[in-house]
């Protein structure tokens, strides 16, 4: 555990998209001379995680060392069966979840995340456009009522987080408009660098 955060917390990376419309898997997009997925935990490992999942498609070797992958428990049901997976998964009270296209993000942003929540609540941040919930802090506590929205087909994450903050269960960290760049995702071959 990272000595400058006070509980430990698992991390975990939400790569079980089909990536359609990037037309190839978006975990093995370069960035810096690396695979994003290995960009993403390392920085999750940066950060003083000592438990990294990757929520990831079952026919695909990530190759991350000491990472445990788990699967979606219903296929095609959006990032909220991701993270059904990984609080299912975790070791720990808190989970830090980052999506494997969110290539913007910083080491100190995610750290502010963790300081923000302490241990004692989890943090979604939100920008003006709403919740940005793949780059978050979970706790377990969560699972049941995540379980709930997935088996009733409410796959949505902006009401499930409306509903986690209506319950003192997440507080949100508002992001000012300088920062949205950090959520910019790569969604589709027209968000790449030149260079990919």
């Amino acid at each position: 555990m990272n000595p400058s955060v006070s509980f430990p917390f698992s991390g975990a990376i939400l790569a079980g998209g089909r990536s359609s419309r990037m037309e190839r898997d978006k975990a093995f997009l370069p960035i810096a001379g690396q695979p994003l997925i290995a960009r993403q935990a390392a920085l999750l490992r940066s950060l003083g995680t000592d438990d990294l999942i990757i929520s990831g498609r079952p026919d695909t070797d990530y190759a991350i060392p000491d990472a445990r992958l788990v699967h979606d428990p219903i296929p095609d049901a959006g990032p909220l069966a991701g993270l059904v997976a990984v609080l299912s998964a975790a070791h720990h009270p808190w989970v830090l979840i980052l999506a494997v296209d969110l290539p913007h993000l910083t080491p100190a942003f995610l750290r502010s995340l963790l300081h923000s929540g302490a241990g004692r609540t989890g943090i979604v941040p939100r920008t003006a456009y709403g919740w940005e919930p793949l780059a978050a802090l979970y706790p377990r506590t969560l699972l049941p009522a995540a379980e709930a929205a997935l088996r009733s087909g409410r796959y949505s994450l902006q009401p499930f987080i409306d509903q986690a903050e209506h319950s003192g269960t997440i507080r949100r960290l508002l992001v000012p408009s300088e920062n949205h760049a950090l959520f910019t995702n790569w969604n589709s071959p027209e968000d790449l660098p030149a260079s990919s």
